[in-house]
């Protein structure tokens, strides 16, 4: 039987993402008001290289942070980084990030709160996720948002699902994930023995991974519906 739900965000319950090209702007802007002679080349050089590593890192199933990324970026302009200076970069990023609910998910989450417990379980570079329900009203409904930087693991590796369960006291047959990521969601819930929900949206295509998820939505507004399903 099904007790409680864990949550990806983004592209499960929230569409967004950063406007590259008018944060790089920004950036370059805020470094040249403080005396960094900074251009586009360099910066995109070195935000390239900086990539790189963090792809190395993704690729061991491990996270970085907002901080730890982009004192690499600016270390690679020549910029030397300190709180103050990242914590502003951060307020940048966010002005840049768009974001908005996918219709119908914050009744479905209101009305899921009232029958299970439910959490996040999301990847991001920042704590995005939790800004956003926070800045919507819902992050009241959930338990515990578990974000992928603040951690340093990153779906579909297990140690992430582990400490979502750590926090429910809960069996992972008793756990239901739901998410969009055919591999970070729906593989690294089964993996660990958690019931898989996949989100797939209109046109969407399953991805081939040696798993099936338990069910398959088109869109969230199915999701109630589908967890009955589960236990009949």
């Amino acid at each position: 039987m099904v007790k409680a739900i864990t949550f990806d965000i983004g592209g499960t319950l929230a569409e967004g993402d950063l406007d590259k090209k008018a944060f790089a702007s920004m950036v370059i802007e805020y470094l040249s008001g403080l005396g960094f002679k900074v251009s586009r080349k360099a910066y995109k050089r070195s935000l390239g290289l900086a990539m790189r590593k963090l792809q190395a890192v993704r690729a061991s199933g491990r996270e970085m942070d907002f901080n730890s990324f982009y004192s690499l970026v600016l270390s690679g302009i020549g910029v030397s980084p300190d709180e103050e200076l990242l914590s502003d970069l951060r307020a940048l990023y966010f002005r840049c990030f768009r974001s908005e609910l996918i219709p119908g998910a914050e009744d479905v989450i209101k009305a899921l709160s009232e029958e299970y417990i439910i959490g996040v379980v999301s990847n991001a570079l920042t704590e995005w996720p939790r800004v956003f329900l926070e800045a919507v009203g819902l992050a009241e409904y959930f338990s515990f948002i578990i974000v992928s930087c603040d951690v340093g693991w990153r779906k579909p590796h297990r140690a992430i699902f582990e400490l979502a369960l750590s926090k429910l006291g809960l069996p992972a047959n008793q756990v239901a994930h739901v998410g969009d990521s055919p591999h970070e969601d729906l593989l690294g819930a089964k993996e660990i023995g958690m019931k898989a929900v996949l989100v797939l949206g209109p046109g969407a295509q399953l991805e081939l991974l040696g798993v099936e998820p338990d069910a398959t939505l088109r869109h969230i507004k199915e999701l109630p519906g589908v967890l009955e399903a589960l236990d009949p």
